[in-house]
């Protein structure tokens, strides 16, 4: 048991640890318009997040993925975007 908690600690870490990638990824995508690819990564990243135990961010994340795919206004999508920003930033206490 001990080793599968070892293993589970380990990519807890290795999410956290990306955090900075997939923010930057968010952040392109959104500068650039890009809702697709915008909506794609929200939707990834709410999957991981909620198995690492970071219910916030994957509930932001689906907060975007959804103003996308409702085809909200690019305001209303950029908000939520920020906010899913902010909470990937705070996650390594940036």
């Amino acid at each position: 048991m001990a080793e599968i908690d070892a293993r589970l600690a380990a990519i807890a870490e290795r999410f956290a640890a990306q955090a900075g990638e997939t923010a930057a990824a968010i952040g392109a995508a959104l500068d650039a318009g890009n809702h697709d690819e915008l909506a794609r990564l929200a939707h990834s990243l709410a999957g991981r997040a909620g198995m690492f135990g970071h219910g916030a961010i994957g509930d932001a994340a689906r907060t975007v993925e959804e103003a996308v795919d409702a085809g909200a206004p690019a305001e209303a999508i950029a908000k939520s975007t920020w906010d899913l920003l902010d909470r990937l930033a705070k996650l390594n206490g940036a």
